[in-house]
């Protein structure tokens, strides 16, 4: 794949948006915040089902939004709970969003809709643990490749 040589803020933008999935999927990092010692050095990671994350920003995250009165952007409706922390849903790679569980919306017609939600607005604060090759690899960057 071609390196962006474009300055031009448009072209990037295209080149982004019209970037391969495998490409897209690695731009959908969060930032890690874990009590392990093995990954204190690790500063972010790419998002992926299972991940538990707490909600950092937007309308599912203000302090005071358990308050009846205070209301999101969603036109009207009660903004959510202050910080919610659950695991990730799913990934959609195409539109760069993440799904957590218990974010929904209720539509018109009274069914609920699962939030998109950006990664860079969550915090990773545990792992998949499923997946042990995954967290080796990423262990294995944090101590610049040697390992015991």
């Amino acid at each position: 794949m071609k390196e962006m040589v474009s300055k031009k803020a448009g072209k990037q933008r295209t080149s982004q948006r019209d970037a391969p999935l495998h490409v897209k999927r690695k731009r959908m990092r969060a930032r890690l915040i874990s009590d392990d010692p093995d990954l204190r050095q690790v500063r972010s990671v790419t998002v992926r089902v299972g991940d538990e994350v707490e909600v950092t920003r937007g309308d599912f995250s203000h302090p005071n939004s358990v308050k009846a009165e205070s209301r999101g952007k969603r036109l009207g409706q009660p903004r959510g709970r202050a910080g919610v922390k659950a695991k990730v849903a799913s990934v959609d790679t195409k539109s760069g969003f993440i799904f957590v569980d218990g974010l929904t919306q209720s539509t018109a017609d009274g069914k609920e809709e699962a939030v998109p939600v950006n990664p860079s607005n969550v915090i990773v604060t545990k792992l998949f643990e499923g997946d042990p090759e995954r967290i080796k690899r990423i262990v294995d960057r944090s101590t610049g490749g040697a390992t015991e």
